[in-house]
């Protein structure tokens, strides 16, 4: 009598695209993961510190003082604030002191403040000049809620 042999099955290799999905699959999920678990900041690029003046070039009462308080409440690091040498300033402005034209445009962007200046000194106590003008009910920061 004769032992019936077992037929060994080939084993059926994954498609190319079986494997795609599987991968795309397990992206989505460690995509998810990381949202979830609020670890992507650690993943993000990280500012460049900078440092920051405030100036009052309108002559308003207090003008300087209360920009630098919302400004840093928006985590901008105010190193000096006071008056401008004149009061007639219409707009606002930024000036970019050491030359970082990028970070200068972002400012101008986050803060709604459409003139922008370079003036490069030898060696400045600041990175960026901010000159408050009339204009200034009309900055991203001129609202109540940064009070």
């Amino acid at each position: 009598m004769q032992l019936a042999k077992k037929k060994r099955r080939k084993k059926k290799k994954p498609s190319a695209s079986k494997i795609a999905w599987i991968l795309v699959i397990l992206l989505m999920g460690l995509s998810v993961s990381i949202k979830w678990l609020g670890i992507g900041k650690y993943f993000r690029p990280r500012e460049i510190p900078f440092q920051m003046e405030v100036l009052n070039g309108t002559g308003e009462d207090d003008l300087a003082r209360k920009t630098t308080r919302r400004l840093r409440r928006m985590g901008i690091d105010v190193l000096i604030e006071g008056n401008a040498e004149r009061y007639d300033y219409e707009q606002s402005l930024l000036i970019d002191r050491k030359g970082n034209r990028e970070l200068v445009m972002t400012l101008a962007r986050r803060l709604g403040c459409e003139r922008v200046l370079q003036q490069i000194q030898e060696n400045p106590k600041v990175d960026v000049t901010f000159i408050i003008g009339s204009d200034n009910h009309e900055l991203k920061i001129g609202t109540p809620e940064y009070e």
